[in-house]
């Protein structure tokens, strides 16, 4: 029966003093069950087993409280785990509540623990009571608790192992170090246990490459990363140790978190990756737990060889089908980063004996310039063009290692055998031998070509006349076979003709030999000689001609000249040396003097002199620069005034020479000067308000010290300047409205002007109307008429003032002018009138004429008045026949009414005003002078 399934068994407990006795009065201080006594207990098929004891059966042992316990006693009946494995829960029974710390322990030193795991729970009294724990276990750990109140009931065992307690709680902090030291409860058992399941194996994870690739190239050098296995364990805490199976050419380092690094050994000198080129290596690695299970891994690598290059090999050549001698037609380099490599050839269409061999020429076994040779050919055993003109050879440069080939192909291309041809005997050669030249002596040597250099070439001649004292030898030679003294002629021309050993005949050529000392040599007669030139000579034209004499007149004769940049023998029977360049006396960087050896030849003989050239300085013309130059200056510019410097420019290519500049400007000469320096300035104010036009046009020319003259035009800009204001046509302008004219109304026009032309000569106008209440008038930008912005009489309400205010006109310029402008404003009693007749202001119309006039009409009223009194007082208070009418008295009395009914009040309509009347124009003189301010160009009336 499994301790489960005993704790199915219902057994009643009482207490006594030293525990708890069942009521059959039998003390429990053992308990066993079908496998004897607990200890490790196994559960069935999950394979777990449990360490401790079953709760519910021990005596409740009464000790002192707040204390943390470690129990880890080397008998079966101690807390000690014997294997690797993880819990899955501690199970106890609780004699109180209250809360606990579960510790798993694991020996160090001595009485020195580290903490492996612990958890905190809260127990529940009387019952069995199971927390979940997940740790990793090694064999030796051991179970711990701590709890302020005695929570765990115990009871002595005989055979049971010594616990060690500590006063207060142990730490409870994942691998730190606790010492249990000092105090010992001997013997005692607890009701406790633990479940434990056997461990997981780890598992093989992931392969990672660090170049992303399992590839690596065979140069890898060493300490190179090459990549990360990784192994897992779903044991969680467990620790897992890497190794890899020894291999010399990488190292591993295991991280210690269940990853390892692979690298290439450093040790390359004598583990080169090289020597895996082409392969795939294959390492092995174990993984060990703490629990000692193992499982394996692998990590393949290719090593990738770097297959050898080939340099320097042409993609074709072409040798001559004759091959006389061994000679090399080309050569190639094979060269592999690491390894050692050799070539070999491949010849198509091929044969035996091949025609063509390779082999080594200098360098490395890694890194060798190899040839292809031709061995020397027999009559049985060579080339035949007509036959077989092309080859195609193979190249292959092998390092030995899979994929470790380079190939490359060379087409060899044969050329028939070729004629010899000699290269130093022109069309006619001449050479002229001495009679004293003996037998035996060499005159001539003919040098020859042959594009088969295997070859081997012998000489034929003929000679004309016949019966020349000469031989032409197998190495070109030719050699005198008599003194020439003995000569049969004066001259002979010798016929020369190469021939190889494969009969090929080359070109003839001809050595015409003369016997000297039988003829007599040309003589110059103005040679040698210096001959003055001056600079800039026309190309081609004859500057000196070579004279000579010869007493053999039927002689030819020719002239050559020495190289020359600037001279030339262009016919070479004339004897004219002409010019073939322009020479500029300025450009010859201080050489003037130009030596020239001249020959002249009969054809026999040649006899040299000397010419020599000195160039001459010659003033050359001056030129301008630029055909135009421009400038400009402000319009109205003050008389000195500097222009612009327009960027005068001349070329003078004689050194030292210098100019003077002048200046012809037409109809506008005198308004502007020029310097000799080609400084120019104002002479005289240049106004386009003035009429004048621009641009002005000017002819600048320039003098050299030689008379040379060079001429360019000048254009000269007026910018438009403003230099007037606008003034207008009055000082100021006085003119009437109707008090009943409404808005729109024109009052008058003012005028301006402004002397400017151009954009500155135009202006807009503007009224200032800030002296007055409102904004009554306006006035036209462009005509300047002056009209009414607003009804005069309901908005105004002016009538019988006057109103002043200043109109302005501005250019475009900025420039101002202005004049003041008073409207007289009519009494509104008037008939309004919209009349534009231009007519003189009426007396009336003066507002002055109105004040002074009503002065004078009161002071008239009130003579008036005392005369009349005065009269009356005379007329009714002198005689006596006025007396009595005059003191006359009546007395009228009237009855008052009342209450009479009162008359209707009628609030009579407002009359109208009067309609409107048209004014006559009236024409009048005008007032005099001193009056004509009334005056008005526009009065609106």
């Amino acid at each position: 029966m499994s301790v489960r399934e005993n704790w199915g068994t219902k057994i009643n407990w009482a207490r006594t003093k030293f525990g708890y006795k069942n009521k059959l009065g039998t003390k429990n201080f053992g308990y066993q069950n079908n496998f004897g006594v607990l200890g490790i207990i196994p559960r069935g098929p999950l394979d777990k087993f449990e360490r401790g004891r079953e709760p519910s059966w021990l005596y409740h042992y009464q000790w002192p409280c707040d204390k943390s316990y470690i129990n880890c006693g080397n008998n079966n009946d101690g807390f000690k785990f014997d294997c690797c494995g993880s819990t899955t829960k501690f199970e106890y029974y609780a004699e109180d509540d209250g809360p606990i710390t579960l510790h798993i322990w694991r020996p160090k030193t001595g009485n020195v623990y580290t903490l492996v795991g612990s958890v905190t729970h809260t127990a529940t009294k009387g019952q069995k009571n199971q927390v979940a724990a997940m740790f990793r276990i090694e064999a030796g750990d051991c179970i711990g608790w701590y709890s302020a109140l005695e929570i765990i009931p115990s009871q002595s065992q005989g055979n049971a192992a010594n616990t060690l307690y500590i006063a207060g709680p142990a730490t409870t902090v994942v691998g730190t170090d606790q010492t249990f030291a000092g105090s010992v409860l001997t013997s005692r058992e607890y009701d406790i246990n633990v479940e434990v399941t056997p461990p997981n194996l780890p598992v093989f994870g992931t392969t990672t490459y660090t170049s992303g690739s399992s590839t690596i190239l065979d140069t890898t050098g060493g300490g190179v990363s090459i990549g990360t296995v990784t192994f897992t364990d779903s044991d969680g805490a467990n620790t897992i140790s890497l190794t890899m199976s020894s291999n010399s050419y990488f190292s591993f380092v295991d991280n210690r978190d269940g990853t390892g690094t692979v690298t290439t050994t450093t040790d390359t000198t004598n583990f080169p990756i090289s020597d895996h080129s082409g392969t795939t290596v294959t390492l092995t690695f174990t993984a060990t737990d703490t629990c000692g299970g193992t499982v394996p891994g692998t990590m393949s690598i290719i090593v990738q060889n770097i297959k050898p290059t080939i340099t320097g090999l042409p993609p074709g050549i072409t040798t001559s089908e004759t091959v006389d001698a061994e000679r090399t037609i080309t050569t190639f380099t094979c060269s592999d980063p690491s390894n050692n490599v050799s070539p070999t050839i491949t010849v198509t269409p091929s044969n035996s004996p091949e025609f063509f061999v390779t082999r080594f020429l200098s360098g490395t076994s890694i890194n060798g310039v190899h040839e292809i040779i031709l061995p020397a050919q027999s009559a049985s055993w060579k080339f035949n063009y007509d036959t077989v003109n092309s080859y195609s050879i193979v190249i292959k440069c092998s390092d030995g290692k899979p994929s470790g080939t380079a190939t490359a192909t060379l087409v060899v291309s044969l050329s028939p055998n070729q004629p010899p041809e000699i290269t130093n005997l022109p069309l006619a050669t001449t050479i002229g031998v001495s009679q004293t030249k003996s037998n035996g002596d060499v005159i001539y040597t003919a040098l020859y070509s042959d594009p088969d250099p295997d070859d081997t070439v012998d000489f034929t001649f003929t000679c004309n006349p016949t019966g020349c004292p000469l031989t032409v030898l197998a190495s070109g030679e030719i050699q005198l076979t008599d003194d020439m003294s003995n000569a049969n002629a004066n001259g002979y021309d010798v016929k020369i003709t190469p021939t190889d050993n494969k009969n090929n005949v080359g070109s003839p050529r001809t050595l015409t030999v003369v016997v000297t000392e039988l003829n007599n040599e040309p003589a110059f007669t103005n040679l040698p000689q210096i001959v003055p030139l001056d600079e800039n000579a026309v190309v081609g034209s004859t500057v000196y001609t070579v004279s000579f004499t010869d007493a053999d007149a039927i002689n030819a004769h020719t002239f050559t000249l020495a190289a020359s940049s600037y001279f030339q023998i262009a016919t070479p029977t004339s004897g004219s040396i002409t010019t073939k360049a322009a020479i500029n006396y300025e450009a010859l960087g201080g050489v003037y003097f130009y030596p020239l050896r001249v020959t002249v030849s009969d054809g026999i003989a040649t006899v040299t002199s000397t010419v020599t050239f000195t160039i001459s300085d010659v003033n050359e013309a001056l030129t301008w620069n630029a055909v135009t130059y421009r400038t400009n200056i402000v319009d109205g510019a003050a008389v000195g005034t500097v222009l612009t410097d327009p960027g005068f420019a001349v070329t003078e290519e004689d050194t030292g020479d210098t100019h003077k500049c002048f200046m012809n400007c037409g109809a506008s000469d005198g308004y502007f000067s020029m310097s000799s320096a080609c400084a120019l300035k104002v002479t005289s104010i240049y106004s386009l308000d003035a009429g004048l036009t621009s641009p002005v046009t000017c002819i600048v020319t320039a003098v050299d010290k030689g008379s040379h003259t060079a001429t360019a035009t000048l254009s000269i800009t007026i910018d438009d300047a403003n230099n007037y204001s606008p003034a207008f046509s009055q000082s100021h302008y006085a003119f009437t409205v109707s008090g009943y004219a409404g808005s729109g109304i024109s009052v008058g026009t003012v005028t301006a002007a402004d002397a400017d032309i151009g954009m500155f000569g135009t202006f807009t106008y503007t009224l200032n109307t800030s002296s007055l209440n409102g904004n009554y008038f306006t006035a036209n930008s462009v005509t300047g008429v002056i009209s009414t912005t607003v009804n005069m009489l309901t908005v105004c309400n002016c009538s019988g003032g006057a109103l002043s205010m200043f109109v302005t006109a501005t250019d475009k310029g900025g420039r101002t002018g202005s004049s003041q402008v008073v409207v007289y404003v009519s009494d509104a009693t008037t008939a309004s009138t919209t009349t534009t007749t231009d007519r003189y202001r009426t007396f009336f119309e003066d507002a002055k004429n109105i004040a002074w006039f009503s002065v004078v009409m009161a002071l008239l009223a009130v003579i008036a008045a005392v005369a009349t009194c005065v009269m009356f007082r005379y007329v009714c208070e002198g005689p006596a026949l006025c007396k009595n009418p005059c003191r006359q008295k009546y007395t009228i009395w009237s009855t008052r009414l009342y209450n009479q009914t009162p008359r209707e009040v009628y609030n009579p309509s407002p009359r109208p005003p009067p309609r409107p009347q048209p004014l006559q124009t009236i024409r009048k003189p005008p007032p005099p002078k001193g009056y004509q301010f009334w005056r008005s160009e526009k009065t609106g009336l």
